[in-house]
C-alpha cells in the first residue's frame, strides 16, 4: 500500500504550475473547499515535470484561508525545503512535500508558492490527499 494516495478528481490546488523564480505566486487551481476536513487531509506537492533547484536555495508552499474564496489570508503553517551545498532534483512522480491542513481552517483554501532561486525549473502538482482513519 506503499505510495498510494487517495484523492478527489481534478481536484488541484495547483496543476502543472511552473516554480516561480525568486518570486512567489498563487496556485493556479484557485480556492478550493476544504472546510469541514477536520484534519482528515493534507496537501501532497509532486513533480509534474522534472524540477530542479540550485545549491543554497529553497522551495516553499502556503496556504490563504477565505470564508467567501474571495479574500484570503495566510495560515500560518508552510512547508520550506532548504537544498544546502548541492543541488537538487526531482523527477516526474516524485513527492516533493506533504503539508499537513489544520483542523480549524476557514471553507475555501489555496496554495501559494515560492522559491528564492531565479533560475528554478519545473512544475507541480499540489493535492488534497486524504488521511486513512
Amino acid at each position: 500500500m506503499y505510495n498510494h494516495q487517495l484523492r478527489v478528481y481534478g481536484e488541484y490546488l495547483a496543476k502543472e504550475q511552473p516554480l516561480p523564480q525568486n518570486s512567489q505566486s498563487v496556485g493556479n487551481g484557485g480556492g478550493q473547499r476544504a472546510g469541514s476536513m477536520l484534519g482528515a487531509a493534507e496537501v501532497v506537492f509532486t513533480a509534474s515535470a522534472p524540477v530542479a533547484l540550485q545549491a543554497q536555495k529553497a522551495v516553499s508552499f502556503g496556504l490563504e484561508e477565505s470564508d467567501d474564496n474571495t479574500s484570503f489570508t495566510p495560515v500560518p503553517i508552510t512547508f520550506r525545503l532548504a537544498t544546502g551545498t548541492t543541488a537538487r532534483a526531482w523527477e516526474q512522480g516524485d513527492i516533493i512535500g506533504r503539508l499537513p491542513l489544520p483542523s480549524e481552517l476557514k471553507r475555501y483554501v489555496r496554495l501559494t508558492l515560492a522559491t528564492d532561486d531565479a533560475a528554478a525549473k519545473g512544475s507541480v502538482d499540489a493535492a488534497f490527499s486524504y488521511l486513512p482513519r
